[in-house]
């Protein structure tokens, strides 16, 4: 594939995800999580299958396809199952807990994956990746089937889209979130998608990435260990204080901020999908999470338009001033958010 083609595949997963992540979350709230979960496992499963045969373009574009309604299906279903199911034992206050212990499973594992996968391109073909996938993502699957659905209260019918989307913009609690949530999400997924080309253009040796790689998983999981230290203010600031940073450090610095970066999203994921559990409407949980990640990737695209204005007027590493400006002045609307009765 080339990169235009790779680059259509990302277009076409982000469209889908932006288009079922709603209404996934609409049906969950009627049908259950149960079955949204599977399906989303299940749809995972089907695009590795795709992949494993796949020779031409038609192929991975079908392949991206089912893996974005994959991840619309799991958008929300997966948090309210965790926190329903923890509210069902009257242990909601542990969600914060239980989600942190999650991510930090999910980065060591992704972080061992990376090891093992390098080492073991030396010895085998590409594709045993693949296949290592398929049967994980076929494992889970069937361990799926052994989920239990968690009791829900209902508090009368479950709420419309127009209900949360009212919700959304007029009651302060849940702007001054909208705005932690952005604050993050509009911002790391540029760090996660060019630290690569910053790093060569910091003459960094692309030899040493992958190890570059797992150390920042382990900050990510280092950072979601961190529950103690609860100040979302403080954690915002050093992070937009990275981000500037990296403008102008050396290389060997701007290896040290990216880990710092890492480490205060690693923080700020778990808390903030706690935050928005808690806030949730309980009759429209997995909606209202859809919801918020919908309007997360609709920003996304508004940064991103920045970032490509940006790194062709100044240059790469002053994108990262840019996405610290963009944080920045979400934070002082959180601060003003905050200082008000909602």
């Amino acid at each position: 594939m080339s990169i235009s083609d790779v680059v259509i595949a990302e277009i076409v997963f982000a469209w889908v995800m932006l288009i079922g992540e709603v209404p996934f979350g609409l049906l969950s709230d009627r049908w259950g999580r149960k079955t949204f979960i599977l399906a989303g496992f299940v749809c995972e499963w089907l695009s590795f299958t795709v992949l494993l045969e796949a020779y031409s373009l038609p192929a991975f574009l079908l392949a991206m396809v089912l893996t974005g309604i994959g991840g619309a299906a799991l958008s929300g279903a997966l948090e309210a199952h965790v926190y329903e199911t923890l509210r069902m034992h009257r242990r909601e206050e542990r969600f914060e807990t239980v989600w942190r212990v999650i991510s930090i499973g999910g980065l060591l594992t992704s972080g061992l994956a990376a090891l093992v996968g390098s080492y073991a391109v030396r010895s085998v073909d590409l594709i045993w990746h693949y296949h290592v996938s398929w049967w994980v993502l076929l494992g889970t699957v069937l361990l799926t089937f052994f989920l239990k659905e968690a009791a829900r209260e209902q508090d009368g019918e479950t709420s419309s889209l127009k209900t949360l989307l009212i919700g959304l913009s007029f009651r302060r609690v849940y702007v001054r979130i909208l705005c932690l949530v952005l604050l993050y999400g509009a911002t790391i997924d540029f760090v996660d998608e060019f630290w690569q080309l910053y790093l060569r253009d910091q003459t960094i040796p692309m030899v040493h990435f992958g190890f570059v790689f797992v150390l920042f998983q382990i900050m990510q999981a280092i950072g979601a260990s961190l529950s103690r230290f609860r100040s979302p203010v403080g954690w915002a600031m050093i992070y937009i204080v990275c981000l500037a940073g990296l403008s102008v450090a050396s290389p060997l610095v701007s290896i040290g901020l990216l880990g710092m970066l890492y480490l205060c999203y690693g923080w700020a994921e778990p808390y903030v999908t706690t935050v928005i559990q808690d806030v949730a409407p309980t009759n429209g949980r997995a909606t209202f999470t859809s919801l918020i990640s919908v309007i997360e990737r609709l920003a996304v695209l508004g940064t991103g338009t920045l970032f490509v204005f940006v790194e062709r007027v100044f240059s790469l590493q002053m994108t990262y001033a840019a996405l610290g400006l963009v944080s920045l002045m979400l934070l002082l609307l959180y601060s003003v958010t905050r200082t008000r009765q909602n």
